[in-house]
């Protein structure tokens, strides 16, 4: 059964913010997570992008949906465009999420490459460049 996930694309200065999620080994993605049966796909994102940095963000329009297959099983992303409104992103789930990051186009190749670009992020990539150089 494919499940719901929700992420945010913050971009700043041409570069995405993203988390270092160890859970299961690293993978660097967006940050979001699961949407609850009981909530629309707005308030999903709103509510994880807060739950992983502590900031409260304003999605402006979607970017699209993309596959992508974790440890936890397979499912699909509906990521949107958010802007921060309020707070500087920090960690508050460090067993779960010890770092983030500022990146760049060039930087998330890299990051395609060496395997920790999480398979949604690899498959917006041709996409997310046009936002990003």
């Amino acid at each position: 059964m494919i499940r719901e996930m929700a992420a945010g694309l913050i971009i700043k200065d041409k570069k995405i913010l993203l988390v270092h999620n160890a859970k299961h080994g690293l993978r660097i993605e967006p940050p979001g997570g699961k949407k609850n049966e009981d909530e629309g796909w707005l308030e999903a994102v709103i509510r994880e992008v807060y739950e992983e940095l502590a900031i409260k963000v304003s999605p402006s329009r979607l970017f699209g949906e993309y596959e992508t297959h974790s440890p936890e099983g397979e499912f699909i992303v509906r990521m949107y465009f958010c802007d921060i409104k309020e707070g500087e992103p920090k960690i508050i789930e460090p067993e779960k999420i010890p770092s983030f990051g500022w990146y760049s186009f060039d930087e998330l190749e890299g990051l395609k490459d060496d395997g920790t670009l999480v398979p949604n992020m690899v498959s917006a990539l041709p996409r997310l460049e046009k936002y990003m150089v």
